[in-house]
């Protein structure tokens, strides 16, 4: 069999690149995962792949060339280097990055910068770090059958185990996961963010770990960045990290001009039932500590889930820190919900929070403006009457109605609060 013959050459392969080959080889199934997180990751980085197989009509010689990698064969006569080399030089790359197992996770900034400085064609690939043993990750799914798998794919570099709690998909989202080697968990139906959440915290209860890391599966957040956002967990600063898109200003400036409006006034409201402070309250990318996967007993299923998580740990005096991510969203097919019903469905539950955190806030401030407004018109019908003679009943009517639903307002307020109190104190006393 000729060289000619052994080649799988990609379609779209130009005869001239601005970026160096990225040579990898799989000889077993288990380095399967591996070689399709290394062309996913490759492609985001502006790098074609070779891929050297054993057996060219392979299950991951077949997943390889539909990720537009080029598939080769080893020739008998030739090293793996010398013939990367012939085949890198005759379609025009200005260099070859060989990474000797498709299991170690290629630091390809690192990599490049080694190739720019170095006289040889060909060098050996930089890894940038290993598999964490006491690292979980987590993610809610949803129809995420197009991005799901290169979010699993290169999670899994950096994670002893990917849980995905499918929320009854119509699509192929559970197949794509166990086929990218998640643990996955099935909802019959589908229940909401909230509740995939639920499932993944009393699953995650029953492991040994050290860090457990959320991310949704759309392709929004980058795995790449899952160490940065565990960091203050695996250095002991934070129980609780948000990965959030506005720390950085470039990052904010991609942010849709609609989403950004939302998710401040999110961010704002959020402040009042958890008295914290952050600057992307809806992130869905989180670092938990062992101890917020045991104190963070959510109970909202919907998309509340994340502003319920900030106020049970205000509550429970978890330590909350944020780091810097990036977010994209060109290109995304994973927005399950209209993004103004997100929205409201987020708004509501904020203010089922006030009202069960901090009644008097929730009934007694509009109590007392019901109550303002009853005494501007009634002082005013009195002026009026004292001044003219002239009786106007419905500045009375208004005076009076206001008046008797902001007293109203003000009681639940305060009987609530009371109630409240008292049931905080009986908790404290519990713990």
């Amino acid at each position: 069999m000729t060289e000619a013959t052994n080649r799988e050459h990609d379609s779209s392969l130009q005869t001239a690149h601005d970026t160096a080959a990225v040579v990898v080889s799989t000889a077993e199934a288990d380095g399967d995962e591996g070689v399709l997180r290394t062309i996913l990751r490759a492609e985001e980085h502006g790098h074609h792949v070779f891929v050297y197989c054993v057996d060219r009509d392979s299950e991951i010689a077949q997943f390889a060339r539909r990720l537009d990698a080029t598939v080769v064969e080893l020739d008998p006569g030739l090293t793996i280097e010398e013939q990367s080399r012939s085949l890198a030089r005759e379609h025009g790359f200005p260099g070859v990055i060989h990474l000797e197992s498709p299991e170690q996770h290629l630091d390809f900034e690192s990599s490049r910068t080694k190739l720019r400085n170095s006289s040889e064609y060909m060098i050996p690939a930089r890894i940038e770090y290993e598999v964490e043993s006491n690292l979980l990750i987590g993610v809610p799914a949803y129809n995420e059958e197009v991005g799901i798998g290169s979010v699993i794919l290169s999670a899994k570099s950096v994670a002893s185990e990917v849980i995905v709690v499918d929320d009854g998909s119509s699509d192929d989202t559970v197949e794509v996961a166990k086929t990218a080697g998640a643990t996955v968990i099935e909802h019959e139906e589908n229940k909401g963010k909230g509740a995939a959440i639920q499932t993944l915290l009393e699953t995650v209860r029953e492991r040994e770990f050290d860090t457990f890391v959320l991310l949704d599966g759309d392709g929004q957040h980058d795995p790449d960045e899952i160490p940065l956002v565990a960091e203050p967990i695996h250095d002991g600063e934070a129980d609780l990290v948000i990965g959030s898109r506005y720390l950085d200003d470039s990052a904010e400036d991609e942010t849709p001009a609609y989403r950004r409006v939302g998710q401040r006034i999110l961010d704002l409201l959020t402040l009042g039932p958890s008295k914290t402070r952050v600057t992307d309250s809806q992130s869905g990318f989180r670092a938990l500590s062992p101890r917020a996967v045991d104190e963070l007993a959510v109970t909202t299923d919907n998309f509340g889930v994340e502003t319920e998580m900030i106020d049970l740990a205000a509550r429970n005096d978890l330590t909350i820190a944020e780091q810097p991510i990036e977010a994209r969203y060109e290109g995304i097919d994973g927005q399950t919900q209209n993004p103004l019903r997100h929205g409201l469905t987020v708004v509501v539950f904020i203010l089922q929070l006030v009202r069960d955190r901090h009644p008097m806030l929730f009934f007694g401030l509009p109590g007392l403006i019901f109550l303002a407004i009853g005494a501007y018109y009634g002082i005013d019908a009195v002026l009026v009457y004292q001044n003219s003679g002239l009786f106007y009943p419905a500045k009375v009517l208004v005076s009076g109605f206001a008046t008797v639903i902001g007293s109203i307002g003000v009681f639940v307020g305060l009987v609530l609060n009371r109630i409240s109190n008292m049931l905080q104190r009986l908790d404290d006393s519990t713990l």
